[in-house]
């Protein structure tokens, strides 16, 4: 079974049946989606990937100086930045749109429930709101573009760790939103998926995460290439680029939650 575990779900550049679809042609079985978090842009343009190329080659090569130039993404406003462009970030992802896309296909789809501790209060009251629809497989955090530190998702942190949820997180390089040491060793057992291969420390993070158990990386686009997942993949084996598959993560919470209430 192939098993996409990171798409944000963006209505107005990828229909839901036209998804469906691509991953009949592609072989794709299952895709864990996630409420989108910034106006549509596409990298498409030469420009576009010749800039991504440039920014994966600093964080591989020079890094840290590369963070500098992957900072530069981000603006002082809450914009995502691309050669000029400024791409409005949301604050608050709208987690209805994966539970309505989860019940039209319910075979299809899984989601993670996006929370913001920078703007909401109580992030734990979003995963309780959204943990008993069917599908939903664990967190999402991007403390990168909504600008916090990770300690500020130590109760998403403390309740994932309690209902056996996978907590996947897009690092940031400033501020403490990088700190990828903090919610494994403070929540041993905690399951920390790191985004995009661990953006932006790649190797620094993937020789912490080696022989750490419940840490591993996921391989999605766009911030990687062919070249890099190898790196990825040879460094770390398989076994650490993937979380625990969804069903089995899904009936382990099932167990959890009968002994939790028999």
């Amino acid at each position: 079974m192939i098993i996409d575990c990171h798409m944000h779900y963006e209505p107005d550049l990828f229909p839901l049946d036209r998804m469906v679809a691509a991953m009949k042609t592609h072989g794709v079985d299952k895709v864990s989606l996630i409420a989108t978090m910034v106006e549509p842009f596409s990298i498409e343009s030469k420009a576009r990937k010749i800039a991504s190329s440039l920014m994966r080659a600093g964080l591989v090569h020079a890094n840290p100086l590369g963070q500098i130039l992957y900072q530069s993404t981000l603006s002082s406003k809450g914009c995502f930045v691309l050669l000029g462009s400024k791409y409005r970030i949301y604050n608050n992802p709208d987690n209805s749109t994966i539970a309505w896309a989860i019940n039209k296909y319910p075979d299809k789809f899984m989601g993670w429930i996006f929370v913001n501790p920078a703007v909401d209060k109580e992030p734990v009251s979003e995963i309780e709101k959204w943990s008993s629809q069917r599908g939903m497989v664990g967190v999402k955090a991007h403390p990168f573009w909504h600008r916090y530190a990770i300690e500020r998702l130590d109760s998403v942190a403390g309740w994932c760790q309690e209902h056996c949820y996978p907590l996947l997180i897009h690092l940031g390089a400033r501020g403490g939103s990088g700190d990828y040491r903090r919610l494994p060793e403070k929540y041993p057992g905690l399951k920390v998926v790191y985004a995009h291969a661990g953006i932006p420390y790649y190797r620094a993070l993937w020789a912490y995460i080696q022989d750490k158990n419940d840490t591993y990386i996921d391989l999605s686009s766009p911030y990687l290439d062919q070249k890099l997942i190898g790196m990825a993949v040879d460094f770390l084996g398989a076994d650490k680029c993937a979380c625990m598959e969804p069903t089995a993560l899904m009936e382990l919470r099932e167990a959890v939650n009968t002994m939790t209430t028999g």
